[in-house]
């Protein structure tokens, strides 16, 4: 069995709250390019560096060779055409690099601390401008919600395939095929949905980080798990029922 990990699990396997002994003989934990990315742009490098070093190295060590290093939409385009090739190297060679050299005990150095945090802080205001224009979008739809209760029962499914695809479309310069298999992204595309309608709703408020901690699903296919201790998304993907999904 293979098992998805979110960010938080390397965090923790790093500061010994999971014991790797857990994942039993058969199981392989998965790292994605979510995390080492997340792991590439965070403040806890300067405001608690061994903790991050320690769940860097964890991953690093754990994964192995199982790591996954497409971004969520190229990963997608990726499942639709298996001829479709993406550099790793070159567009990500960087950041595989940085999370090399703080695996093996390098660190940001103090001269370099300000400038690394309005790096980190520029990127989380991107991720919120992204967030901004959900909740702005939500806050409008919801004005027009005239039955909650009936509202939470439509199928938007057909209309949040098409989204994204559009998204798909715009990384990668091509959208998603008609024959898609979706059944390749049942997780992602349910706990979406739940997702989606929470905000419509205003049941929920979407953060600069949500997105992140969404897209991670996309790699979770049938044959794999997906193991987090976030709360949060842990009622979001058994409010989709999608729990079957979940290594505990």
């Amino acid at each position: 069995m293979e098992i998805i990990a979110d960010t938080n699990i390397w965090y923790n396997i790093g500061s010994g709250q999971i014991v790797p002994a857990v994942i039993c003989e058969g199981k392989k934990l998965i790292a994605t390019f979510n995390s080492i990315d997340e792991f590439s742009r965070t403040t806890n490098l300067i405001e608690r560096p061994d903790d991050t070093r320690n769940a860097i190295q964890s991953m690093f060590k754990l994964s192995n060779k199982h790591a996954i290093f497409e971004p969520p939409l190229f990963y997608l385009r990726k499942l639709a055409d298996i001829n479709y090739a993406y550099d790793i190297a070159l567009n990500h060679g960087s950041i595989l690099t940085f999370t090399e050299k703080i695996a093996k005990g390098h660190g940001i150095e103090l001269s370099k601390g300000e400038e690394y945090r309005t790096f980190c802080e520029s990127r989380k205001g991107n991720l919120q401008s992204v967030a901004d224009i959900f909740n702005t979008e939500a806050k409008r739809l919801n004005a027009n919600i005239k039955d909650l209760k009936k509202h939470r029962k439509e199928d938007s499914i057909p209309l949040n395939r098409h989204l994204i695809s559009l998204f798909v479309e715009k990384q990668t310069g091509e959208g998603l095929p008609e024959n898609f298999d979706w059944t390749q992204i049942e997780l992602f595309e349910n706990t979406l949905k739940v997702f989606l309608n929470a905000l419509e709703t205003r049941a929920m408020v979407m953060k600069p980080n949500d997105w992140y901690d969404l897209f991670i699903m996309v790699y979770v296919s049938p044959e794999r798990k997906y193991w987090t201790r976030d709360r949060k998304w842990l009622v979001l993907i058994r409010n989709a029922g999608m729990e079957k999904y979940l290594f505990e």
